[in-house]
């Protein structure tokens, strides 16, 4: 079963980890003696999965996030260049049960022009839902599509449809995932407008299930 949480190395994990990344650019503000390591499962992946660094000794903290199998350490960038190179050399192995996690993980760690990509699940328990006015909230609830997944047999690709938040805006779309994990949108349209979050939904706990 894979992990979906972040589970801490121990010290000896942690120096295996420091090791393998030596001296590498992306990693020398890294310390032994005040960086946390951690690590998290991908289902749609057999041999990659996440490892975060976070120093505690800077204010606010800094966290550098990898992909990795354990000899090979890809940093994501914000860009879907370094997902895009783990599709390729693992494969991927998407399912109509991880097409969804495998978008929050996309979309979590890629970002668009206009910012963050938010798949909305459930629009009770969105994040900075309260930050938001009563008219605001009441307009979401309402114009709320629950996410669904189908597979398209002529494009050999899932489909899923739903809710999501981007550039201030909710909107109603269709994202096509190919069986090499890249992704297209279709059949986008503006359900409610200004609607603006105080920060990145992904900096929010609950996301990290």
């Amino acid at each position: 079963m894979t992990q979906t949480q972040w589970i801490r190395m121990n010290r000896e994990q942690a120096g295996r980890v420091f090791t393998q990344l030596g001296t590498r650019p992306d990693a020398v503000v890294f310390s032994r003696d005040v960086t946390d390591v951690s690590w998290r499962g991908l289902s749609f992946y057999s041999n990659y999965r996440l490892c975060r660094l976070t120093n505690y000794a800077t204010m606010p903290t800094f966290t550098m996030t990898y992909l990795t199998d354990g000899t090979e350490y890809i940093p994501l960038d914000g860009t879907a260049n370094p997902i895009y190179t783990v599709d390729e050399k693992d494969p991927l192995m998407l399912t109509a049960e991880n097409v969804i996690p495998y978008l929050e993980f996309f979309f979590g760690n890629v970002q668009g022009s206009e910012g963050d990509v938010f798949l909305i699940r459930d629009p009770q328990k969105m994040p900075f839902m309260d930050s938001l006015n009563a008219a605001q909230q009441q307009s979401i609830v309402q114009s709320f599509k629950p996410l669904s997944v189908s597979f398209d047999p002529s494009l050999n690709a899932y489909k899923v449809k739903g809710t999501l938040h981007y550039g201030g805006g909710l909107l109603a779309a269709t994202i096509v995932v190919a069986p090499d994990g890249k992704i297209t949108f279709q059949e986008q349209s503006l359900l409610l407008s200004g609607i603006h979050f105080p920060d990145s939904p992904y900096t929010q706990a609950w996301l990290e299930g």
